[in-house]
């Protein structure tokens, strides 16, 4: 979607990147893997194919993707010459960020800090449509207009780590939580819910254990649980969330800074 494609969230371990053409090749790399293309439930594109595809997600109002950086890689992946200093936002802190800072050479100087990506595909949640639909038709006692929200949404949650070293390093709840935030503040998501395949028992452990998912469906033709977390309103999810990173035990840090990277 347009809406993040000239920001970036920078996390304590991580940092989220909008999905720029300058990470195609990386990630054509990656979608070649078959136990990406099977964790992923995903077919092998060719390059035109994934180059299409990126435009499709940059221009979809229903798809909100990140590039994950990984901190422990940043230093080592400046491709530019030894004079240039890599310009990247240090991590988040108990101190409030006066203002939002602005990196623009943040994407080209961070290709080789990729270590997976994730999204969010919004759709209404059918659920709540119908209450919506009746809601939004009634005035209140004194003749004002209902408080319901305009769109009721949810959003289906998917994270990619594809580069084995950083795989079952922890950074999952993490990445779940910074991204939720986003979806809950930004986007107004009450709703976000998984898919996971029975066989993956580490995002099973990552979203039913760490992040209190529950379970909502079970597919067994596909053998995929489907796990759910939802609130009553966006603003009670992003106060559930600022909780669930306190319990994490990052008492002295936010969850993420939210800045610019605009296109150059």
């Amino acid at each position: 979607m347009r809406k993040n494609y000239e920001i970036c969230l920078s996390g304590c371990t991580c940092i989220l990147v909008p999905y720029r053409p300058e990470h195609l090749p990386n990630y054509h790399e990656w979608m070649q893997d078959p136990f990406l293309l099977d964790a992923t439930a995903s077919e092998p594109l060719t390059m035109e194919q994934e180059v299409e595809m990126q435009q499709s997600w940059r221009d979809d109002d229903r798809k909100c993707t990140f590039i994950i950086l990984a901190r422990d890689l940043l230093h080592a992946s400046n491709t530019c010459d030894d004079s240039t200093q890599l310009d990247i936002p240090p991590p988040p802190s108990d101190k409030q960020v006066d203002g939002i800072c602005v990196y623009p050479k943040l994407v080209a100087q961070t290709l080789n800090a990729m270590i997976g990506d994730i999204n969010l595909f919004l759709s209404e949640d059918d659920e709540e449509v119908s209450e919506y639909l009746q809601d939004s038709n009634n005035k209140c006692q004194d003749g004002s207009e209902s408080n319901t929200p305009a769109i009721v949404q949810q959003a289906e949650l998917d994270l990619m780590i594809a580069r084995p070293s950083h795989r079952n390093k922890g950074l999952g709840a993490e990445l779940a939580l910074i991204m939720m935030h986003y979806g809950a503040s930004v986007l107004k998501i009450r709703r976000f819910f998984v898919k996971i395949k029975d066989t993956n028992t580490s995002s099973l452990r990552l979203f039913r254990d760490k992040l209190d998912f529950s379970q909502c469906a079970y597919a067994e033709c596909f053998g995929e649980y489907e796990l759910e977390r939802k609130c009553k309103s966006a603003s009670e999810m992003v106060k559930w969330i600022e909780n669930k990173w306190t319990l994490c035990g990052v008492e002295r840090s936010r969850l993420y800074d939210l800045h610019k990277c605009p296109l150059s």
